[in-house]
């Protein structure tokens, strides 16, 4: 995997970097203009390779909260919008939207925008009730595009696309379910580059609607998507370049169904490796006092050559309530006597599963992470 940071022309490293990125986190509430990054993955032949989105499209609206009344978000009469200019529509505006907090108590949280005036934007709160009590006049928001396959894939770059639709002799991409309740859970969608000539012409399709054009499938920000290449495929480079998030990012996790566990796909949308110790997911998740935990991180090596994958490492964080083997700490199925705080959970472009242990009740955490290069 290779990461390189830009900004006006020239390559930094990250450490060089930090300094920077500290000032820009000020500066950006203002001036949307954030770095720009690229990380390259390798999609292996015959294989399934877990991708998750460490940057984001260009900012299109960087803005301060007038007022909120349930969804609707006023802004000042300057940012002289467009009615509808964030809302989709398939002939002339392609893109789907959603708006990030920047500051306040709901910063790192998105809603997918629903509508929009000259001075406001309506947001699907997504079942958030505490939305217009938790956002406070002069929040910094942004309005940012959604990745699609179209915008992550164009023509289907860096996978094998097809004439036909054989789905075992091209490239398929793999989006995951988040309302499905339950573990070890079925794709959500199942999609493919057609580069034929029939219905309507080359495009995106979903298996078992190959007929319809699907260009604009939108992609979760802290989500994850798979992408399985053929078997006797060879490897092929897939380069992500966007820019750099700036501020918390929170990560939603539910339980969904009284009395079973749940499957996460999830990822930190961000361009640094992060380990466990540092990662404040054990102030989110459910502690264990046994070896027998509820609450488990499943984790997949990208390296492995498998389709359906199982996972390839499962941690969990564990009270050490006597304090016989080192104190409180991460821990993993199969050495869960070693404290493994260091170990990374996440590196750049990779997605992992939090597999939440069944509840009385459906739960809601949200995990808020402030990327080390905006801590120092």
């Amino acid at each position: 995997m290779k990461i390189y940071w830009s900004r006006a022309g020239f390559v930094r490293s990250l450490a060089a970097l930090t300094g920077l990125l500290a000032t820009l986190a000020v500066q950006a509430q203002t001036v949307a203009t954030d770095p720009v990054g690229a990380t390259t993955l390798t999609l292996k032949g015959g294989s399934d390779t877990h991708i998750s989105l460490p940057f984001h499209r260009p900012v299109a609206l960087e803005t301060q909260v007038q007022s909120i009344a349930g969804n609707i978000i006023t802004v000042p009469a300057s940012a002289n919008l467009s009615v509808s200019q964030f809302v989709y529509n398939s002939s002339t505006q392609t893109n789907t939207y959603y708006v990030q907090f920047l500051t306040g108590n709901k910063e790192g949280m998105y809603y997918t925008v629903t509508a929009n005036g000259p001075a406001n934007i309506t947001v699907n709160n997504n079942g958030d009730t505490t939305l217009d009590t938790g956002v406070a006049v002069g929040d910094t928001l942004r309005v940012i595009p959604y990745w699609t396959l179209n915008t992550l894939f164009p023509a289907g770059q860096s996978l094998y696309p097809g004439g036909n639709f054989n789905t075992s002799t091209q490239s398929l991409v793999l989006t995951l379910p988040v309302s499905t309740p339950g573990i070890n859970l079925s794709a959500a969608g199942v999609y493919m580059y057609y580069n034929g000539t029939n219905f309507g012409g080359a495009g995106w399709r979903a298996a078992g609607n190959v007929t319809t054009l699907l260009p604009d499938v939108t992609l979760a920000p802290d989500s994850f998507l798979v992408v399985r290449q053929p078997v006797s495929a060879a490897d092929t480079q897939f380069t992500l370049v966007g820019s750099v998030p700036m501020s918390q990012q929170a990560v939603i996790l539910n339980t969904l169904q009284n009395g079973t566990g749940q499957d996460n796909p999830v990822s930190l949308p961000i361009p640094v490796a992060v380990s466990f110790g540092n990662s404040g997911l054990a102030n989110v998740i459910a502690h264990s006092n046994n070896f027998n935990p509820s609450d488990l991180v499943l984790l997949f090596d990208p390296t492995i050559v498998a389709q359906n994958k199982s996972a390839s490492a499962s941690y969990f964080y564990y009270n050490d309530p006597n304090n016989l083997f080192g104190g409180a700490g991460w821990r993993k199925l199969g050495d869960p006597t070693t404290v493994r705080n260091n170990d990374i959970l996440a590196n750049p472009g990779q997605g992992f599963i939090i597999r939440l242990g069944a509840r009385s009740t459906p739960t809601t955490l949200i995990w808020n992470y402030l990327p080390d290069y905006l801590s120092n």
